[in-house]
């Protein structure tokens, strides 16, 4: 009857993929982004540089911008050493906290093991393609047993969610299998996977329709909603795992350009030790001036690239179950 919905989410997933906004904020390689920010830049200041607008006759205001992009590179790399201090801060633990935390993850895996009767994989991508198909095997029977057992208005009712919840498990297995295995892409697939609504709705049929159903079909409900949830967790603790990854990597690059930009704006300083004010001609300054603060900004480049996608998903995943966000069913 409801074979051929389509939920929100999953025209919004298709709307959405392969945008340039979303490459910009999400698909793209944090490496190339910065670099076309650069870019950017480059050609603006080289626009401005060689127009009407800078004359070139007071050199002052270059040795004012230079030791400012020194000071603040010098800065960043103080927020890389922290970042990266933080980390270590959360991997230092005691052998009872290392168990705990160890003994969870192992819980949650021994309750979807239970409730399966299979073992998950290990891998990110194979464990969020076990857990869609366990769910979409739970909704079907959940659809397939009601078929026969309620009135047509409430059967519908109950077709509506489990028809959403196959129709989005399929999409999302599609995308998975297109995914390369890191722990980011499979996030990403599920950035737009809220399942509160879902959850919602079948708590309302279970106290609305109680009466009418039969005890096998009240455990199937139970049993849906909580392999929703253990998506959500899934998803909340591949998060985890992508943030300390990311927040690791965007440190390092920025040890490695921020000190690298910082001995260009050094050299870039030396123009300014001839008595006569500068050690290149006129016409040089507006090619040399505008490459040596690009550079200088490069860590700027690379931290914008970084924490627009760490600010992109830690929004679209800001919910836990069951509540939701209007920007998260977006």
């Amino acid at each position: 009857m409801f074979s051929g919905f389509r939920s929100s989410d999953d025209a919004d997933i298709d709307r959405t993929k392969g945008t340039w906004t979303e490459w910009l904020l999400l698909d793209g390689p944090r490496t190339l982004v910065a670099g076309i920010t650069a870019l950017v830049l480059l050609v603006v200041i080289t626009l401005i540089s060689g127009s009407e607008l800078a004359p070139f006759r007071d050199l002052q205001p270059f040795f004012y911008i230079f030791v400012g992009l020194i000071t603040g590179n010098l800065t960043i790399i103080t927020v890389a050493v922290s970042i990266s201090q933080l980390l270590l801060s959360k991997e230092l633990k005691t052998p009872d906290e290392l168990r705990s935390r160890m003994e969870g993850v192992v819980d949650y895996r021994k309750e979807i093991e239970t409730a399966t009767g299979r073992v998950p994989p290990v891998e990110p991508l194979g464990f969020l393609r076990f857990l869609f198909e366990s769910t979409r095997q739970k909704a079907q029977r959940l659809g397939g047993l009601t078929i026969s057992e309620l009135d047509e208005d409430v059967y519908e009712e109950i077709d509506q969610v489990v028809s959403e919840v196959t129709n989005r498990a399929d999409r999302m297995d599609a995308l998975l299998q297109e995914a390369d295995g890191s722990t980011f892409t499979v996030l990403s697939v599920t950035l737009t996977t809220n399942y509160a609504r879902d959850i919602h709705r079948l708590r309302q049929l279970k106290s609305q329709h109680g009466d009418q159903l039969l005890p096998q079909t009240e455990e199937l409900i139970t049993d849906l909603v909580h392999r929703l949830q253990d998506i959500d967790i899934a998803r909340q603790y591949f998060k985890a795992i992508y943030l300390r990854e990311e927040l690791a990597v965007l440190s390092r690059h920025l040890f490695y350009i921020g000190l690298a930009s910082v001995a260009t704006v050094i050299g870039g300083l030396f123009v300014f030790t001839e008595a006569q004010g500068v050690s290149v001609s006129s016409s040089s300054l507006t090619v040399i001036m505008p490459l040596i603060i690009t550079i200088g900004l490069l860590p700027i480049s690379l931290l914008f690239a970084f924490i627009l996608r760490i600010a992109t998903v830690s929004q679209r995943t800001a919910a836990t179950l069951p509540f939701t966000t209007p920007r998260q069913e977006k």
